[in-house]
């Protein structure tokens, strides 16, 4: 797996990112991590992917068909002009990765600002690294809540990770709906995220308390998918509830990372890599 590892390397991707377009070295970046000589994975890629179908040799997986893709890619403004890739596969919920992308050998992963939309998100990444090589990295871009509509929401914990990976939840649960629809905020671009934010009661809210209730009370009832944001992240939080994760053997992987400020991101986003482990080798104690 490729690595920066000096201040040299470092320098050498800046001095790039001064020739190309944004979106080309924000992903040139991410995928800095992961062996993409080899066959990958692309899940959610929508209308940005990271990857290049001329370049690499990924696969697109989506939990949405392409009839539901196409909706949700028309009703976007800031899909005007871009273009949606076709879907290779469909990880539809409760199913296991293998079962839909066919038990091939797959090298890496990459998931841009997918996994807070996830309602289990333990199980989601143990699909994925059941699918991986020994070795292989998924390449996540997460949000920083405190730069988002998240803001005033608190981060998500290691009790909730783990009860989550009990329950296998398929869709954002009740809780997870009201939670994202009574505690976020619409945002108009004029907030200073890093300066003084009103109080949450001073902004303009896209639902009200009972908007949220009653979305919470449908999706039980219908067992209908509402996507939100299901979980909620810092750099710091991220490393901290997945560290435990590992510490308690439910992901057989290490991570690389956090990656703030990477070249080309977002001000709101971070970069972490999580690496499936090699095996252990006969007679070698685990670690060693």
């Amino acid at each position: 797996m490729a690595q920066i590892t000096s201040c040299s390397e470092k320098n050498e991707i800046t001095d790039l990112a001064q020739k190309q377009s944004e979106p080309s070295v924000r992903s040139s970046v991410i995928l800095e991590g992961c062996e993409t000589e080899r066959r990958g994975l692309e899940i959610g890629p929508y209308f940005q992917p990271v990857t290049d179908r001329s370049v690499h040799d990924v696969l697109y997986v989506d939990c949405c068909d392409e009839g539901e893709l196409q909706r949700k890619f028309h009703e976007n403004p800031e899909a005007v002009g871009k273009q949606l890739p076709a879907i290779d596969a469909i990880w539809a919920p409760g199913r296991p990765l293998a079962d839909c992308v066919g038990y091939e050998p797959f090298y890496y992963a990459v998931a841009s600002r997918v996994f807070e939309h996830v309602p289990n998100p333990l199980g989601w990444l143990q699909d994925i690294l059941d699918v991986l090589q020994p070795g292989g990295v998924i390449a996540l871009v997460v949000p920083d809540h405190r730069q988002t509509i998240d803001f005033f929401r608190s981060t998500t914990t290691l009790a909730q990770v783990i009860g989550w990976s009990i329950e296998k939840p398929v869709r954002p649960t009740p809780t997870q709906v009201m939670e994202f629809l009574s505690e976020t905020f619409e945002d108009d671009s004029t907030i200073e995220f890093d300066g003084v934010v009103p109080l949450f009661h001073e902004l303009k809210r896209h639902y009200t308390d009972q908007d949220a209730l009653g979305f919470a009370q449908f999706v039980e009832r219908e067992k209908y998918y509402l996507d939100v944001h299901c979980t909620v992240w810092t750099p710091e939080s991220f490393v901290d509830v997945f560290s435990r994760v590992i510490t308690l053997g439910q992901l057989d992987c290490k991570i690389i990372g956090p990656i703030e400020g990477f070249v080309g991101n977002g001000p709101e986003e971070f970069l972490v890599y999580l690496q499936k482990n090699m095996p252990a080798k006969p007679g070698v104690p685990s670690g060693v």
